[in-house]
């Protein structure tokens, strides 16, 4: 199939206006994107990843692994053949298949072969493009029936990722600017009814990774859980302040309750956070904690964590230091997890992490207004 026999498809002004709709396209990274893409590829055994969005006149990945370009033209999609599909798209071999057989992706670098594509709808039944797995070696048998169980599975969380993001956005904009006759206990309302979609959410995903990936390697999956639970205790936050926002002792208390309050003495001012700063600081504490316990002061009996914050100039400075356990060793690679405390409090730094025969230590700072925004 050539780029213009594939146009009319894409470019359908119904299916073009719901994605539209969405406002998905040329965003930046998000976490709830990327770990469906990782899940996936870990899921199937494949190379790559993506989260691939058809437009006019390009795929665009709204999340990739072990794939480089950000988007593609048309006729280097795969993915556009899945807008045909009404479940599951499997080709085993790209190179004999007469849709993709000319594929630029196929015949040049990176030569791939094999695909399979679970496609992404809109609610309203538009198909917008396809959570896909790919990789340079064919696959005769195509996907197991867990694997592409899993796969599809996996695209409805995205489609349901999509809903509530775009659900947030409004939520976002009738904050701003009520509509006219909308008034303070109608909205706190739909705050309520939101949050309790997302917590709903995590519970679900957490279900489908422990199901489709019980038969993997533990350890990340036991990671992936621990995450989701230190959101969950977020929006438990959260949700006792209508989703606008929460004190930074509250947070503090929410997530690291779990690993024994005794053991980890916090104090510190009061400090409002903004809904997206719950969510990122309730991740680097969790992420500081489990550290604690696996290799840290928490990982002895006689360890001690000590958590303090103030606020310096308008900004945010947090101070995480342990004592009585081993001593600290920087990773010799950085997973998600050294990566997510090297981003910091707000996701674009001020983190100085420390490493010695004493312990581990942290230092945290964000700007005051960057944290209270929601």
């Amino acid at each position: 199939m050539t780029m213009t026999d594939a146009r009319p498809i894409a470019t359908e002004p119904e299916r073009l206006r719901a994605l539209a709709s969405y406002g998905i396209l040329d965003s930046g990274p998000e976490e709830a994107f990327d770990d469906v893409t990782v899940v996936a590829r870990q899921l199937c055994g494949t190379q790559a990843s993506l989260i691939s969005f058809v437009d006019r006149d390009r795929q665009w990945f709204k999340a990739r692994v072990g794939f480089g370009p950000p988007q593609t033209d048309l006729e280097s999609s795969v993915c556009r053949h899945a807008l045909h599909s009404p479940d599951l798209l499997v080709i085993d071999d790209l190179s004999l298949d007469r849709r993709t057989a000319a594929n630029p992706l196929v015949v040049g670098a990176p030569h791939l072969r094999f695909y399979a594509g679970a496609p992404i709808h809109a609610r309203s039944g538009e198909c917008l493009g396809a959570l896909c797995v790919l990789d340079p070696e064919p696959r005769p048998g195509g996907l197991t029936d867990p694997q592409a169980d899993g796969l599809v599975r996996l695209a409805r969380q995205v489609e349901t990722t999509l809903e509530l993001r775009r659900e947030l956005r409004d939520r976002d904009a009738a904050v701003a600017v009520p509509p006219a006759g909308i008034g303070p206990d109608q909205l706190r309302l739909v705050n309520q009814e939101l949050g309790h979609r997302l917590k709903n959410t995590l519970a679900i995903v957490q279900a489908i990774a422990l199901q489709t990936l019980r038969a993997l390697d533990r350890a990340p999956l036991d990671a992936f859980e621990a995450r989701l639970q230190a959101l969950g205790a977020a929006h438990e936050v959260l949700l006792r302040r209508d989703w606008e926002k929460a004190t930074l002792a509250e947070v503090v208390d929410q997530v690291l309750k779990p690993f024994g309050r005794l053991r980890i003495a916090a104090d510190g001012a009061h400090v409002d956070l903004g809904s997206r700063a719950t969510l990122s600081a309730s991740l680097v504490l969790h992420e500081l904690a489990t550290n604690a316990v696996k290799y840290g002061a928490l990982s002895t009996p006689d360890g001690r964590v000590t958590l303090s914050w103030r606020v310096e100039r308008k900004r945010l400075v947090l101070d995480w230091r342990e004592a009585g356990g081993p001593p600290a060793r920087a990773p010799e690679r950085l997973g998600f997890g050294s990566k997510l405390l090297r981003a910091g409090l707000t996701g674009t730094g001020g983190a100085a992490l420390r490493y010695g025969d004493e312990g581990f230590s942290a230092t945290l700072s964000a700007p005051l207004v960057e944290l209270r925004r929601s």
